[in-house]
């Protein structure tokens, strides 16, 4: 009897045994699966990345014309896109395209808005001269470029000796989106200056104001679409955040900020009185 219960006992536990064996086996097996599935979809996501992809471009960063800034720019009404920023060596540079001009037609097409434009590129054959219509200064010029074909990005440095295959690379022309803020205190819109456009407003530093509420304690100020902030109260500003920071500093029930601004080349400062009711 208890032989037979022994014997019944190791078969069991060997039985167990080998269940505890085939389960880690089991397991062991659905990870490796996971690791070369893993491995492929890394293999396959690299491939698709550098796959060509055809493109040309004209080199410009681009914003759309709304009112405030249709009259900052003297426009008679609604149209065109602006160009904030000219890519060096790119066709819109060698064209004579500068910042602050606005790009109301492409070989006879009339710009609609940045998006239309950023189209219309990318259906132009590399090496086809086109002309553009835009406003400077109040008056109406033209100039011709020639799209070019987008040179592929720098992906390793130089020092790294890696044996890759000849290939090519480009991305197709689209807008860049801007980086622009809200300060609901001021009631403005705003963005920061990178060098090009300081130079362009005649500023070393500062935030250019892209719209003005309707209003808006800026308003009722004086402030209006094109203006470049250097200053708020005795803070130079670089950001927008600098903008945020420099009211919340100011801010006393029934007073004003002082807003130091550079109008047309000319600097001037600002008064502005806060609503209370509204919070940054």
């Amino acid at each position: 009897m208890r032989v037979l219960l022994s014997t019944t006992v190791l078969a069991a536990a060997m039985a167990l045994g080998t269940q505890s064996a085939v389960s880690q086996t089991n397991a062991w097996s659905q990870k490796m699966a996971q690791a070369q599935a893993d491995l492929s979809n890394f293999e396959n996501n690299f491939h698709l990345a550098l796959q060509p992809r055809s493109g040309v471009y004209l080199g410009v960063r681009l914003a759309d014309i709304d009112a405030d800034r249709a009259r900052a720019l003297k426009l008679e009404e609604e149209r065109g896109v602006e160009v904030v920023k000219v890519e060096p060596g790119s066709p819109a540079e060698s064209a004579g395209i500068r910042p602050g001009d606005v790009l109301l037609s492409y070989n006879g097409e009339n710009i609609l808005g940045a998006q239309q434009l950023g189209r219309l590129v990318s259906e132009t054959p590399a090496g086809r001269k086109v002309r553009l219509q835009f406003w400077r200064d109040g008056k109406m010029q033209s100039t011709s470029a020639v799209v070019a074909e987008m040179q592929p990005p720098r992906v390793f440095p130089d020092d790294m000796n890696l044996q890759i295959p000849s290939m090519h690379i480009t991305v197709p022309a689209f807008p860049n989106a801007m980086l622009v803020w809200t300060t609901p205190a001021l009631g403005i819109e705003c963005e920061p200056l990178d060098s090009q456009l300081a130079e362009y407003f005649g500023v070393k530093r500062g935030v250019l104001v892209r719209s003005v509420g309707k209003g808006s304690a800026a308003d009722k100020a004086g402030l209006r679409a094109g203006d470049v902030l250097t200053a708020v109260g005795d803070r130079p500003v670089t950001s927008a955040r600098d903008v945020v920071s420099g009211v919340r500093a100011q801010r006393h029930p029934g007073q004003s900020v002082s807003v130091a601004l550079v109008r047309d080349r000319k600097e001037m400062t600002l008064n502005v009185p806060l609503d209370t009711g509204n919070q940054e």
